[in-house]
């Protein structure tokens, strides 16, 4: 695909003072994409000597310019929660002189960080908190109205009393209306390079990248298979970590004997290599509210690896791939239409060609991490000295 072998600098102007950043996470792994390959990184780039605190199984070491103190993962309940008292111990005798941090556990730590060092302080909101609330099974139903709103005013209460928040969404930036600044940075992907020796080998694998839950559409995704012209030797692979769904060693095996694949989580290096071997992308989540304004990175993902997408019919995510012409739409909960839309991209190779090159071109145009990266640096260069 045209797109598939960009390369393009940073534009961040160095800062005057060599400043330092420390980005803070409790629940993420340090190698998180938005967290370290996109944003600390690009830091890096721009000038700042950058300190990533995350979790981690080792305890230190440099990676890309960025310096990774790991944390390790909390053994228990109690020791989560005391998480974020490490962190902000870690930060105190940092010296950084702007601190950015990635959870809304993290929000008190942060406003009390604000008021002990008097530097900028900034609140990364990936998600919705106060939808994301009762999308939790967990949660009793009769609780999750009561917590979202909790939750919404405390949030939004804490994050007034901070430097800024950086939001992945617009629709998340308007809960942030009383905050002192807002920038939305979008989780747009990086330029995809297709690894060596990783051609399509002509088999039609069928690809869903990201978090594995019923809400996220895997009772549809593998009803699916079921629906595709046996003539096809159609491939689903699901690459991510399973969230509330355990299945035993019976159930994988009854799954892969129908050519649907369970892979976990793999590494971020990894991620590109199964692009490059895909022929399809699905992003089918259910119409949830938290859903509905979101952006996915795997749809952009599969739009810069050249790869048609079959997506939830969603008003945000059609204006996306109908417009660029990168894919069709589907009802969520109806695997005959999602085997529908499948089964025409893999039988019409002139069409799925032309939808794997109006995604590449909408992501070297537009959906791409080199756009958002001037905005975060930006944002720091106008809080250099706040």
């Amino acid at each position: 695909m045209e797109c598939s072998r960009i390369i393009i600098r940073s534009r961040g102007e160095s800062p005057e003072m060599n400043e330092k950043v420390m980005i803070l996470s409790s629940v993420h792994g340090y190698n998180d994409s938005r967290i370290f390959y996109k944003q600390a990184v690009s830091l890096v780039r721009a000038g700042y000597q950058v300190e990533l605190h995350a979790r981690a199984d080792f305890g230190e070491r440099v990676e890309q310019g960025v310096r990774i103190v790991g944390m390790p993962p909390p053994r228990n309940k109690w020791d989560r929660l005391l998480g974020g008292w490490r962190l902000f111990r870690r930060a105190l005798a940092s010296g950084a002189d702007r601190f950015h941090f990635h959870d809304p556990e993290l929000l008190p730590w942060g406003v009390w960080l604000r008021w002990r060092t008097r530097r900028p302080v900034i609140y990364d909101a990936h998600e919705d908190l106060p939808r994301q609330i009762h999308t939790k099974p967990w949660i009793p139903g009769p609780l999750k109205g009561i917590l979202s709103r909790v939750a919404h005013w405390a949030e939004k209460g804490m994050a007034r009393r901070l430097s800024a928040v950086v939001t992945a969404t617009e629709s998340i930036a308007d809960q942030f209306t009383s905050a002192p600044r807002v920038e939305v940075v979008k989780n747009y992907p990086l330029p995809f390079e297709i690894p060596a020796g990783e051609e399509n080998d002509g088999t039609n694998r069928i690809l869903y990248i990201g978090g594995i839950s019923y809400l996220r559409g895997y009772r549809e995704m593998i009803a699916m298979m079921d629906h595709l012209p046996e003539g096809l030797e159609a491939e689903l692979h699901l690459i991510g970590p399973l969230q509330h769904i355990d299945p035993d060693n019976r159930e994988r095996d009854r799954l892969r004997r129908k050519r649907i694949y369970l892979h976990g989580r793999i590494p971020f290096q990894e991620v590109q290599s199964w692009l490059a071997r895909g022929k399809v992308g699905l992003v089918c989540l259910h119409p949830v509210d938290n859903y509905k304004e979101s952006l996915p990175i795997k749809l952009f993902e599969y739009m810069a690896a050249g790869l048609p997408v079959v997506a939830t019919d969603f008003p945000l995510w059609r204006q996306i791939v109908v417009e660029s012409g990168s894919g069709w739409m589907v009802n969520a909960l109806d695997p005959r239409d999602i085997a529908e839309k499948v089964t025409g991209i893999l039988t019409d190779d002139r069409l799925r060609r032309r939808m794997g090159e109006n995604g590449c071109r909408a992501h070297r145009d537009v959906y791409n991490w080199w756009n958002e990266e001037k905005k975060l640096i930006g944002l720091y260069q106008d809080l250099s000295g706040n």
